[in-house]
């Protein structure tokens, strides 16, 4: 039986929009979490590809640390992508109107970022690449706030029902209903991934790590390919169940001679993947 936070939970991500989870991390796991991406940043992002032929501003990374995939990091980040207090609310969300509402929520995208003193306030978007999904959610996001987040350091902010709209939030333009969602460390910001959102402007030096968690249904593509991105000392030390949250369940069978359903029953996985540089 949902607890009346879970339903109330749903019924703000599906009103408004979003939803904020206050005191899910303690200022330890927030602190452990900021040094594990410090570190995963100083060490990967030489190696990052090069996004400057993309148009989009979004793509722009100049002004903000960012790590990505991060599955493949740390097996400690497992315990935010089906955190107790977190996952339960996003699954409900992805299983409405599902075959029984039970088919199976995967992980979509596993990054963090951290904007950088004078960042400009990224243009409002969504994250579900196709506007007003009614009120089937397709996408949801859960932003686990690491540090406080105020009106000066980059706070996300939003505009409110505007995942309910079947269009695009207009370029270099504000609007009179936006929110800026401020709160304490440790907070989860919980959204319908086609609610127009983005950071507003970074205007001092502090710390503002935030991991960002895409959850999607089964059958949405993934921004990376888990299967073959996800290193063999990471994959034999989680569950089948975490393997089924990367979607190591959900890949498309190579030909019909191997498999005819689109799902599969078993745990599909690629090993040999290794990091870029020295890093054995």
């Amino acid at each position: 039986m949902r607890s009346i936070e879970h339903t109330a939970s749903l019924n703000e991500i599906h009103s408004k929009g979003y939803s904020l989870q206050v005191d899910v991390l303690s200022e330890s796991e927030c602190e452990f979490y900021k040094q594990l991406l410090e570190r995963d940043y100083a060490k990967w992002s030489p190696y990052y590809a090069n996004s400057s032929s993309m148009t989009h501003g979004l793509n722009d990374k100049s002004h903000e640390k960012v790590v990505y995939n991060l599955h493949n990091k740390d097996v400690s980040y497992f315990d935010l992508f089906d955190h107790p207090r977190v996952f339960p609310i996003v699954e409900s969300v992805l299983q409405l109107g599902s075959y029984q509402e039970s088919e199976a929520v995967n992980l979509l995208n596993t990054s963090a970022r951290c904007p950088q003193e004078g960042a400009p306030a990224q243009q409002l978007h969504l994250d579900s690449n196709l506007p007003g999904c009614g009120r089937f959610p397709l996408i949801v996001v859960a932003l686990f706030m690491l540090d406080d987040f105020t009106t000066v350091n980059g706070a996300t902010r939003v505009v409110p029902c505007s995942h309910t709209l079947d269009h695009y939030a207009e370029d270099g333009k504000s609007y009179d209903s936006e929110v800026i969602i401020t709160a304490e460390k440790g907070s989860v910001l919980l959204y319908d991934a086609a609610l127009w959102h983005g950071s507003s402007v970074k205007q001092d030096a502090s710390s503002r790590w935030a991991v960002i968690l895409g959850f999607g249904r089964w059958f949405i593509k993934p921004s990376f390919d888990f299967c073959r991105n996800t290193p063999v000392q990471i994959y034999e030390r989680i569950s089948d169940e975490r393997k089924a949250l990367l979607g190591l369940k959900s890949e498309p069978p190579v030909d019909e001679f191997t498999r005819i359903t689109r799902r599969s029953e078993s745990i599909e996985w690629e090993a040999g993947y290794e990091f870029p540089g020295k890093s054995k």
